[in-house]
């Protein structure tokens, strides 16, 4: 199997460590139940994997890239349309001034995300992802994850550690294969 060469350049599974390519496999679990971290074959779940989604009326290259566009103002957006996820992601990380308090953003964050993989698995706009959405099946997905990300995932160190985490995204990526 060839691996997508898309991957984030987080911190690694410690802190003092860099991340090292393949070092996801410490912490996932892929089987006939379930799906517990969006790497190997399973890295289209991610949310830096391309496809076309729309935030206010503008295309952007993924999901990570529109959900860190929609913390600015819509006309200091550019930059997000163009560059990488990961950079969007570390654009985002900087000091810049966010359009919204905190709580402003804990409250929509959701909603915008949902705006965002709706479209990232719509059947219409990218069949190719609908189609590997559907073959999970009824496998429980889960972002599991070793960067902190407890909103949107469960965050790990080892593979017998059980996690912790909301695991929001996994919820609604199950919930859109559902229909």
């Amino acid at each position: 199997m060839k691996e997508n060469p898309i991957m984030y350049d987080e911190r690694g599974l410690k802190p003092e460590t860099a991340y090292e390519k393949g070092q996801w496999r410490e912490i996932i679990s892929h089987n006939q139940d379930e799906i517990k971290g969006f790497f190997g074959e399973y890295r289209f779940l991610s949310n830096f994997w391309p496809a076309k989604v729309f935030l206010d009326g503008e295309e952007y290259p993924s999901v990570e890239n529109a959900y860190q566009a929609a913390k600015y103002k819509k006309e200091t957006r550019d930059y997000f349309k163009v560059c990488s996820a990961s950079d969007a992601k570390k654009k985002s990380s900087a000091s810049l001034q966010f359009s919204y308090t905190g709580e402003e953003w804990d409250n929509i964050r959701l909603q915008i995300m949902t705006s965002l993989i709706t479209q990232k698995f719509d059947k219409a706009l990218n069949p190719e992802l609908y189609k590997k959405l559907q073959e999970t099946g009824n496998k429980y997905l889960e972002e599991t994850n070793y960067w902190e990300d407890t909103y949107w995932g469960v965050q790990k160190t080892e593979a017998k550690e059980e996690g912790v985490g909301e695991n929001n995204l996994g919820k609604l990526l199950m919930k859109i294969r559902c229909g």
